[in-house]
C-alpha cells in the first residue's frame, strides 16, 4: 500500500477516510498538528516531534489526547505502507460537537495521521539554490503552537510560488525577520548564523533545532535574537531549514542577489552535517 491514512486508528487509504461536520478542526481550526520525515523507513527525531506536540496540545488545553496510542499508530502505519521515505503528518483536534466558541472537558479528540511519499527538492535547487521573497507577518501572537490556523501561511507561500519563487520569508511591521511560511530562516550576518529565537512569536521546529546543533559542533558562532530585513538583504548567506527542505539555500531574495549568488560554504556544511546526523542514526534527543 504506497500511501496510507489513519483515523482514531482505523486505517485505510486516505480518500477512503472521513471526518463528521461538525469536528472543530474543521469548523474553528480548533487543532494542532506535527509533520515528520522518514529515513529509510524510520521516523527521524520521533521524539523531539511528540514532545512538541504534546506541548501544542496542552497549550490548546486539549488533554486528553492518546499520546500513546499516536505512537503506536506511527508505527504501525510505517509497517503498512512500506514507505522509506515518507512525510507523516499528525493532526489532533479537540474532536466533534455542536458549533459553540466554548467546549467541555469531555469532548473526545479526533486523531487523523497520514503516511505520504516524500518527494524532495531537486538536485539542481539543493545546488543552485532557490528563490525567496518577503511579504508581511500578519500571523496570530500564538506561533509557537502549530496550530492547524495556517491561512496566513497558506496566502504567503502562494504569492511566493506566483512570483515563482521557492517560499515568503515573514517581516513583522518593525522590519523583524520571523521565518518562512514553512521553513525557519537563518542568515550569515558578518560571520555570525542568525535565526529568530524560538519564542511565542515563532513557530520554531525541530530541524531548526538539529540545524543549531549541527553549528555548535562546527564551533560556528550562533546568535537566537532578532534580526532585521536590512540585515537578511545584507547577509552573505541565507538558508531555510525545515522538516522537508532539511537545509537549503537561497541565493536570490526579492528579486536580488543574495551574498555572491551561490551557496555558501556554512549552507553546504550544516546539510552535511545533516545528513551525516541521519545516517548514523542520530536524532539529537
Amino acid at each position: 500500500m504506497p500511501e496510507l491514512a489513519c483515523l482514531n486508528g482505523v486505517f485505510a487509504p486516505p480518500g477512503a477516510l472521513s471526518v463528521p461536520i461538525e469536528d472543530r478542526g474543521y469548523v474553528f481550526g480548533d487543532g494542532v498538528y506535527e509533520t515528520m520525515r522518514t529515513y529509510g523507513g524510520r521516523v527521524w527525531a520521533l521524539d523531539r516531534h511528540m514532545r512538541r506536540l504534546e506541548r501544542s496540545l496542552r497549550e490548546v488545553a486539549i488533554t486528553t489526547a492518546p499520546l500513546d496510542d499516536i505512537r503506536r499508530w506511527i508505527a504501525a502505519g510505517m509497517n503498512q505502507c512500506a514507505l522509506q521515505g515518507a512525510v507523516v503528518y499528525v493532526q489532533v483536534t479537540r474532536g466533534v460537537a455542536p458549533r459553540q466558541h466554548t467546549f467541555s472537558a469531555d469532548i473526545i479528540p479526533t486523531v487523523m495521521l497520514t503516511f505520504r511519499q516524500f518527494t524532495p527538492v531537486s538536485e539542481d535547487q539543493r545546488r543552485l539554490g532557490v528563490s525567496a521573497i518577503t511579504v508581511p507577518d500578519i500571523r496570530w501572537g500564538r506561533r509557537d503552537i502549530k496550530s492547524t490556523n495556517l491561512l496566513p501561511n497558506v496566502l504567503a507561500k502562494q504569492q511566493a510560488h506566483e512570483a515563482g519563487a521557492f517560499e515568503a520569508i515573514l517581516v513583522e511591521a518593525d522590519g523583524c525577520v520571523t521565518e518562512g511560511s514553512s521553513t525557519n530562516v537563518f542568515a550569515v550576518v558578518e560571520g555570525v548564523l542568525r535565526t529568530h529565537p524560538a519564542d511565542y512569536l515563532y513557530r520554531g521546529g525541530v530541524p531548526r533545532d538539529l540545524v543549531i546543533c549541527c553549528a555548535e559542533k562546527h564551533g560556528m558562532r550562533i546568535d537566537e535574537t532578532s534580526f532585521s530585513l536590512e540585515d537578511l538583504r545584507g547577509a552573505r548567506e541565507v538558508f531555510l531549514s525545515g522538516t522537508t527542505t532539511e537545509v537549503l539555500g537561497i541565493t536570490r531574495l526579492d528579486g536580488r542577489q543574495v551574498g555572491n549568488g551561490e551557496v555558501g560554504p556554512i549552507t553546504a556544511a550544516l546539510y552535511a552535517s545533516l545528513e551525516a546526523c541521519v545516517r548514523e542514526g542520530c536524532d539529537g534527543v
